[in-house]
């Protein structure tokens, strides 16, 4: 049995990750106390040799030297890149220090400090009469003053007498509400049934609405690959103005946007992009064709846990050698195709005209029940008022005053927001929905519904009858 003064030496491996790669190491512990050493604890690195003498000392394997040597490598190369922040080589991330390369997030797409053009300059342009102020913004053209304008009429319009609906019966109010209530899961009949109805009384909503059909027109340079061909540059003839280029659109009332070519304002120019060449450094590589190794961290070589080393399995293959894995985005070739372009060199510059034709609408509505006014717009009513004219005039002899007050308010509204377009056409109408607000007490609750528009749809906001059991709430 062993003295108390002696210790058995005791090995422990332990794991941790190197630089992204799993790496163990043997920690060698003795104490010959018997004999007479002094205590002792080594701690050896990979690949130490477990029956060892523990009196010789730790020898790192080839494999560890290895490692340690990428190591101080990617260290340096941290280092050089540090000591350089500032200059022009570090900015650019072209630090490359035993095959290392790091890229910076400030370069542009061809690896330069200068920032990269979006667009050709304006003065490479063709100068167009008429378009000297334009840039690659769009711009909004007024139209030309209208020919004729609308003037007052000397009498009022003739138009077809209205008629509101007829009196709502107190059946009718009952079978409205059940069929309310049928629709509310939580909403019991037997208050839709036996309840007392009281009184119902009668008033109309009147609905005005007011469109405007618009066209805007916008212009502004624009350029697309330049592949050959004519171009209808402006010594073709005079360009013409952005209100005399003819375009209609299909249907009046409908949204429509059209694109369209000035003529007479086209030109071929190199790009702005790659100067005429076509293609691009490629920002992966920086134009090498070729990246670092992360398989083997350029090294060309990789090893197992005991040792053995093999050609690297990923970058073996490359043709710029070792430790170089050939770049997928530019296939290798240090250069990929300028995209504004389109690898041909060249692009096509001319004015574009945009033509908007868009729909304007304002509503105004006269209710004088405790009805929520955003009701009476999802119900039919009968059609009071309807013109249609290049440009409508206020309506002025509608019974209802405040209807007259705010048809010439939104078509002055109109004037003004819209005067940087075109009015094609306008049209207003007043739809007149029948309202009833039916007044009930059910035992000792007294409230009111309201019963509206042609389909007879009812508004009960205080229903007596209603018992939620949260089904409400998954629905």
């Amino acid at each position: 049995m062993a003295s108390s003064s002696s210790r058995v030496p005791y090995r422990r491996t332990t794991s941790y990750m190197l630089y992204g790669r799993k790496a163990s190491c043997i920690i060698i512990s003795s104490e010959h106390a018997a004999h007479g050493a002094d205590d002792r604890c080594a701690s050896t690195p990979v690949g130490i040799d477990e029956r060892a003498d523990p009196e010789r000392p730790a020898v790192p394997s080839r494999r560890h030297r290895h490692m340690l040597s990428l190591a101080g490598r990617e260290r340096h190369a941290r280092l050089k890149l540090k000591k350089y922040r500032n200059t022009s080589l570090a900015r650019n991330g072209r630090l490359e220090h035993f095959g290392y390369c790091s890229s910076s997030a400030h370069t542009n797409f061809d690896g330069e400090d200068e920032p990269v053009p979006t667009a050709p300059p304006l003065d490479i342009l063709d100068s167009v009469p008429g378009y000297e102020s334009l840039g690659f913004d769009a711009v909004c053209v007024p139209p030309p003053p209208p020919e004729a304008t609308w003037s007052e009429p000397s009498g009022p319009p003739p138009r077809d007498p209205v008629h509101v609906g007829g009196e709502l019966s107190e059946q009718q109010a009952r079978a409205a509400l059940l069929c309310h209530v049928t629709d509310h899961c939580c909403y019991g009949r037997g208050a839709a049934r036996h309840m007392n109805i009281a009184k119902i009384n009668y008033s109309s909503a009147h609905h005005y609405e007011l469109q405007t059909f618009t066209e805007k027109r916008e212009t502004s340079w624009t350029f697309v690959p330049y592949s050959g061909g004519e171009v209808d540059s402006p010594s073709c003839g005079e360009a013409p103005e952005p209100w005399s280029v003819p375009a209609e659109p299909a249907q009046l009332f409908h949204d429509e946007v059209k694109v369209m070519e000035v003529p007479h304002t086209a030109s071929a120019k190199d790009c702005h992009r790659c100067k005429g060449q076509g293609s691009l450094s490629c920002a992966e590589c920086h134009g090498k064709g070729w990246t670092r190794c992360l398989s083997c961290h350029g090294n060309g070589w990789s090893a197992d846990s005991s040792g053995y080393r093999e050609r690297c399995y990923y970058c073996q293959a490359s043709a710029y050698g070792d430790g170089k894995q050939d770049c997928l985005k530019c296939n290798a070739k240090g250069r990929v195709a300028c995209p504004p372009c389109d690898s041909y060199g060249q692009v096509r510059c001319y004015i574009r005209l945009t033509i908007s034709w868009k729909v304007t609408t304002s509503e105004h509505i006269v209710e004088h029940s405790s009805l929520p006014e955003e009701l009476i717009r999802e119900v039919s009513g009968q059609v009071a008022v309807e013109e249609e004219a290049a440009a409508v005039a206020p309506l002025t002899h509608y019974p209802d005053a405040a209807i007259n007050l705010a048809s010439a308010q939104l078509i002055l509204e109109h004037q003004q927001k819209l005067c940087e377009q075109r009015v094609l056409a306008q049209r207003h109408q007043v739809r007149v929905v029948p309202v009833a607000e039916v007044n009930y007490t059910h035992k000792s609750h007294s409230g009111r519904f309201w019963v509206y528009g042609y389909e007879n749809k009812v508004h009960a906001p205080d229903y007596p009858d209603r018992h939620c059991w949260g089904c409400c709430s998954l629905l």
